[in-house]
């Protein structure tokens, strides 16, 4: 059967499910124009995969700039080549640290905006290669360090030797080198142990569904302007949005509005439904379509 409409399905995604195996699922009696998830997860992370569907897979980049958290457990006293129950074990420590105020002090340094070398098993590309691709062929290659943001860590439970932490962060943050590198900053050695996203942007996981109960699917999809929460909103009548999908471009003064020029504003047609944007050009002082959906 084909599936025409565009929006997103925010899946719970299970464990020891690849983000893939959820789009395979998804497909399985569906046909798409295309389809995509926002965000990879690893198998054993549970929680929040946004899939985008049809024209929605034109507002991936905005994920890039949503906030993350996550639900992590943490155990001590071991590490792995891949920094979580995946690899095999290349290192075990007596030593566990006991001090809750100690663990919290060397958090601290893990906040705001730091320095974060990326696991050497995942899906980064280094010269066209995954560098999971070099770790299973034994490849040393140099991982360089990327910026990320970490807006707070918050202890939720310290049993020895296992820690659980909520994470607040960017994208781009690995989970699993944090544990890691939060071992060593403790003279000790740890690995990720549980993991689940529990936020996404505007998104919470209580609002997320079961990839087994997803049908019936239509019931199931999401408006693509959800991710828009703050910006301004235009109604067109019948002309207007023909001129839209026509690539037509408007003035200020064509809108009858005063608008921030830097933000984008949704654009919807006379029956309420989002059909996308409208994007400043500040070079050419117009307003210009953006992402448009199409309804069918």
């Amino acid at each position: 059967m084909i599936f025409q409409n565009s929006g997103i399905f925010i899946i719970n995604k299970p464990y020891q499910w690849t983000s893939n195996d959820v789009i395979r699922k998804i497909k399985s009696n569906y046909k798409f124009k295309k389809i995509g998830h926002a965000g990879t997860l690893d198998p054993l992370a549970t929680g929040i995969l946004p899939i985008l569907v049809n024209d929605s897979t034109k507002y991936f980049d905005y994920f890039q700039t949503f906030k993350k958290s996550y639900l992590a457990e943490i155990k001590f006293g071991f590490s792995t080549s891949s920094y979580d129950l995946e690899g095999e074990i290349d290192g075990k420590t007596d030593y566990l640290p006991q001090n809750i105020e100690l663990i919290k002090k060397n958090i601290s340094y893990f906040i705001g905006s730091i320095k974060q070398v990326p696991p050497k098993y995942s899906a980064i590309k280094k010269n066209g290669k995954r560098l999971y691709d070099y770790a299973r062929n034994d490849e040393d290659i140099e991982i360089e360090s990327r910026e990320v943001e970490v807006s707070e860590i918050k202890i939720i439970d310290w049993k020895t030797p296992i820690l659980k932490v909520i994470i607040n962060c960017s994208s781009g943050f690995y989970v699993r080198s944090f544990a890691n590198d939060l071992g060593k900053k403790l003279g000790s050695l740890a690995v990720l142990t549980s993991l689940s996203r529990i936020n996404y942007g505007p998104f919470e996981i209580k609002d997320s569904i079961n990839i087994e109960n997803i049908n019936p699917i239509e019931k199931k999809l999401i408006s693509i302007d959800s991710i828009f929460l703050n910006n301004k909103k235009i109604v067109f009548d019948d002309d207007m949005e023909k001129s839209y999908y026509n690539g037509k471009v408007f003035t200020s003064e064509n809108l009858k509005l005063s608008l921030l020029k830097e933000q984008d504003i949704k654009i919807y047609n006379s029956n309420d439904e989002f059909i996308g944007l409208l994007t400043y050009d500040s070079r050419k002082k117009f307003w210009k379509p953006k992402n448009i959906i199409r309804l069918f």
